[in-house]
C-alpha cells in the first residue's frame, strides 16, 4: 500500500498483530503509539509487528483530540527539521509530516464497527490496562513509560502555540475545518471506558 510518508517511517497500515486472538492495533503517530507499542511488546510474544495493514475480527485504536494533536505534531516537526516555524508560518501548510497528518488518513481500510476506540487523556493507561485484561494478557503496563513526554524547548513551543491558538478564534476555526473529518470521527465514537466496560 502506497504511502506518503514511507520514508519517514511510518508506512499507511501499519499495524501489530495478536493472531491468537484475531486483533489489529492500528497505529497513528502522535497518538501516545510509542507508550502503546510498548505495553503490547510487554505482552510476552503475543504482538507482532507489520509494516502493511492486517485485516482482523477487531482493532484497537487510540485517538487524539485533533488540535492537540497538530500542535505536538508541529513542534516535533519544527525540531526534528531545525526548522522552527512561526504558528503563522505552520498555519500556511498545516500538514508537514506523518505527525501533522490526519488522524482519519491512518485508519481508511479499518472497518470502525468492529475498532474499540482509546482517548489519549489521563486514564489513558488505566483503560488499555483494562482492554488488555479482557484478553487475558500477562503484562503490566503500570511500568511503562509515560506518554506525552515533551520537554524543554518543544515543550515550550507547544504551550506557545497552544496559547496562541487558544486567544486567536481565527487560528481554532483554521485548524478546526481543516481536521474536520478527525473530529467528525473523535466526537461520533464511543471510547472504552474501564468504569463502564
Amino acid at each position: 500500500m502506497h504511502s506518503k510518508w514511507s520514508h519517514l517511517g511510518h508506512r499507511l497500515g501499519e499495524c501489530w498483530i495478536d493472531e491468537t486472538h484475531q486483533l489489529t492495533y492500528v497505529h497513528i503517530p502522535k497518538n501516545a503509539s510509542s507508550f502503546v507499542k510498548g505495553c503490547l511488546i510487554g505482552c510476552y510474544g503475543m504482538w507482532r509487528h507489520s509494516e502493511a495493514f492486517v485485516p482482523a475480527d477487531q482493532y484497537l485504536i487510540v485517538l487524539r483530540e485533533p488540535i492537540e494533536r497538530w500542535v505536538s505534531g508541529i513542534a516535533e516537526y519544527c525540531f526534528n527539521s531545525g526548522n522552527i516555524l512561526t504558528l503563522e508560518q505552520a498555519l500556511e501548510q498545516i500538514t508537514f509530516d506523518d505527525h501533522t497528518e490526519k488522524q482519519v488518513y491512518f485508519i481508511k481500510d479499518v472497518d470502525l464497527i468492529r475498532t474499540t476506540f482509546l482517548r489519549v487523556d489521563s486514564n489513558l493507561r488505566n483503560n488499555l490496562d483494562s482492554w488488555l485484561k479482557q484478553f487475558n494478557y500477562r503484562t503490566n503496563i503500570q511500568i511503562a513509560l509515560e506518554y506525552n513526554t515533551s520537554e524543554g524547548a518543544k515543550r515550550d513551543l507547544i504551550n506557545k502555540f497552544t496559547e496562541e491558538i487558544n486567544n486567536n478564534p481565527t487560528y481554532k476555526a483554521r485548524l478546526e475545518e481543516y481536521f474536520a473529518d478527525d473530529y467528525k470521527l473523535y466526537n461520533s465514537v464511543k471510547f472504552y471506558d474501564q468504569d463502564f466496560n
